[in-house]
């Protein structure tokens, strides 16, 4: 982060006020006296009085001159200063104000604060971050991961960790612990567990009250123990025991639709080596007979920025990937890498409400470009290129440091004055409320022809093969 941006740096720098300079007029003093010796003339007579008087008056004038110039430039100095670091200065003394202040509630609750059991530092702290977060109304970006989180966060786009693979969620309204999705191939796939199964309680111990940190503590462990989950679903609940594992996540995913020459490709999230497994889908789709691509980017929450940008490369020749603007509006365009796998054959890219950050920069530059055609919902509308901050206690701060535009210019991140933003489908289809997402590992698992997708109920990705078998 640039060190212009921290107000602390102003409190770094050494502003010692200057030394007074001398008065310019100290120079001109009439009091002083003359050299005892005149100068003396090659033919040893002394200089005539008025030019003596002549070059005393130049000498001054030159002096009046500099000086007066001297003293306006000192006061444009001190006027710019003014006006420039006394409104930075501003700016700090407003951090430091509030920053008083939240220091002085701090110790006021730890001072006399009656239930001293009551009295978690941690707890406050975090909660207190959290909620200074929210304020900047970065929607869904900027935000705060606690030790645990951010450790199941770095193994999460490592591509490798130990659980049972579930993505989970709390509904913001009931509070519910919801299954968001199972990976593929993983302990909760396998056991039977689905997308919006609610948990109620994780060996034994009740989950509500409980944050989602606390929810993801218990649910996690050492590859090889079990974990036990009660599951409402529908009826009564259900219970699952699943085997803990070490899981290589498998974030790039297809199936091969032989009725329409379609390779069904999602790509879960942005992890480390993603556009590398891309390339190999596209390769061995091509090698089983595909002339046509849909690219599943939906429920795609984000991850590696430059995982985005390989993909875009691997569709598109030239041109850029998105626009970069800094705090102070400067726009640095980032391009295709060149690295290229594909450019002709035709592609639609499946979004939704879900898709965010990174799943937003590529269906961006690739409708910019004029290569795909986007069928779905408006994108989440993250559009913030991410800093990592690490705290001392092992919990980080992710902030939004810099803003994304679409190639076009096209900002991304959502208002939330109006709610606009995100990325706007070039076809826009809505799934109906009680239809799910049919992913490629659902198709390959059920063996699905294209008679069966087709009834599936999956109306964002039945629109994306009709789009591309009318030739489009």
């Amino acid at each position: 982060m640039s060190r212009y941006d921290d107000p602390r740096w102003y409190e770094e720098q050494n502003f010692a006020p200057p030394v007074p300079n001398k008065p310019a007029y100290d120079d001109l003093n009439t009091s002083q006296e003359a050299d005892d010796e005149p100068f003396q003339w090659q033919n040893g007579s002394k200089q005539p009085q008025i030019l003596q008087a002549k070059h005393r008056r130049q000498q001054i004038l030159r002096q009046i001159l500099v000086g007066g110039a001297l003293v306006v430039i000192a006061f444009l100095g001190g006027w710019f200063s003014h006006q420039y670091f006394g409104y930075q200065v501003g700016i700090n003394s407003q951090s430091q104000k509030y920053a008083q202040l939240f220091q002085q509630a701090w110790n006021t609750v730890d001072q006399n604060y009656v239930d001293r059991k009551a009295v978690n530092y941690q707890t406050m702290s975090y909660e207190a971050i959290q909620a200074m977060l929210k304020s900047l109304n970065d929607r869904g970006h900027t935000y705060f991961l606690t030790p645990a989180q951010s450790k199941a966060f770095d193994q999460q786009y490592s591509g490798k960790f130990i659980g049972i693979g579930v993505q989970l969620r709390q509904d913001t309204t009931s509070k519910q612990f919801v299954i968001g999705s199972t990976l593929p191939s993983s302990p909760a796939e396998k056991a039977g567990l689905r997308r919006n199964d609610i948990i109620l309680t994780v060996n034994g111990t009740s989950v509500q009250g409980k944050s989602l940190d606390d929810v993801t503590k218990l649910i996690t462990g050492n590859a090889g123990t079990t974990v036990t989950l009660i599951i409402q679903r529908s009826g009564a609940p259900l219970t699952f025991r699943i085997v803990r594992a070490e899981i290589t996540e498998q974030n790039v995913i297809m199936h091969y639709i032989p009725e329409s020459h379609i390779a069904h490709i999602q790509i879960v999230q942005f992890a480390d080596g993603v556009s590398d497994q891309l390339k190999d889908s596209l390769t061995q789709a091509k090698r089983m007979g595909a002339t046509k691509i849909i690219l599943d980017l939906r429920d795609n929450s984000g991850g590696v920025v430059q995982e985005a940008i390989n993909t875009v490369s691997a569709f598109v020749k030239d041109g850029n990937v998105y626009i970069e603007r800094d705090s102070s509006g400067k726009e640095t365009p980032v391009p295709v890498t060149g690295n290229t796998v594909d450019t002709s054959m035709a592609l639609v890219v499946l979004v939704n409400e879900n898709s965010a950050s990174a799943a937003e920069i590529v269906p961006g530059a690739l409708q910019d470009n004029g290569r795909a055609t986007i069928i779905g919902e408006p994108t989440f509308g993250t559009g913030t290129v991410m800093s990592r901050f690490d705290l001392p206690d092992g919990s980080v701060l992710w902030i939004g440091t810099q803003e994304w535009l679409t190639p076009k210019g096209h900002f991304i991140r959502r208002s939330s004055a109006t709610g606009q933003g995100g990325i706007t489908p070039n076809i826009q289809v809505k799934l109906a409320p009680n239809a799910s997402i049919l992913t490629p590992n659902d198709e390959n698992v059920q063996h699905m022809t294209q008679q069966q997708i087709f009834t599936s109920g999956d109306a964002q990705l039945i629109r994306a093969i009709q789009y591309l078998d009318q030739g489009h």
